[in-house]
């Protein structure tokens, strides 16, 4: 019997790097250096196939899986129409412990999907030991702790900014600084 399932790889970047917001690049720096480790990788390997679709999500965070390309790839697999997707690291595909578990736990394996995370030295079809789905665990782990710690740091400067009178925040609608940017003044 032939298998006529797709592979795939996804790329992801939380925010753009720049260049895509400022016309200069059609997509971030950090989307063509995760390609470029992808393609490389694969040449490498070439037992694992030379016809991988891409799946890329440029400027979406990894804490959820409300990204359009991991939903349509997601949706693939749910058909069973993936053989195996390729990221560069674990955290480009998701920084939810709970939800990288859940797929490589139980959904990716009963559904047949090989998955590989290059950077995180994992392969699904030859991490079985114990020590390689804890090193797995761990980076999830590690992963979905950065996004939260990001994230109060960012808040808690924010809001050192607002004591000091640094930081004034976005105007409501409709609504902008005056010139010395002490104020908000109708539009």
């Amino acid at each position: 019997m032939l298998d006529n399932r797709i592979d795939a790889y996804y790329l992801r970047l939380s925010l753009e790097d720049g260049d895509v917001a400022e016309g200069n690049l059609e997509e971030s720096c950090s989307i063509t250096s995760q390609r470029l480790c992808v393609k490389q990788f694969l040449a490498a390997h070439p037992e694992l196939g030379a016809d991988f679709k891409e799946f890329a999500d440029d400027g979406y965070s990894g804490t959820n899986m409300e990204r359009p390309s991991i939903q349509r790839l997601l949706k693939l697999v749910e058909q069973g129409a993936v053989r195996t997707i390729v990221v560069r690291d674990l955290s480009r595909f998701a920084r939810n412990y709970i939800i990288v578990g859940e797929y490589l736990e139980q959904i990716f394996p009963l559904l047949g999907v090989r998955f590989i995370a290059i950077n995180d030295g994992y392969d699904s079809q030859t991490s079985v030991s114990a020590a390689d789905h804890m090193n797995v665990v761990l980076k999830s782990v590690l992963n979905a702790y950065y996004s939260k710690e990001l994230s109060h740091k960012i808040r808690a400067t924010i809001n050192l900014k607002m004591q000091k009178k640094e930081y004034r925040g976005i105007p409501p609608f409709g609504y902008v600084y005056d010139d010395e940017r002490t104020h908000f003044v109708i539009d």
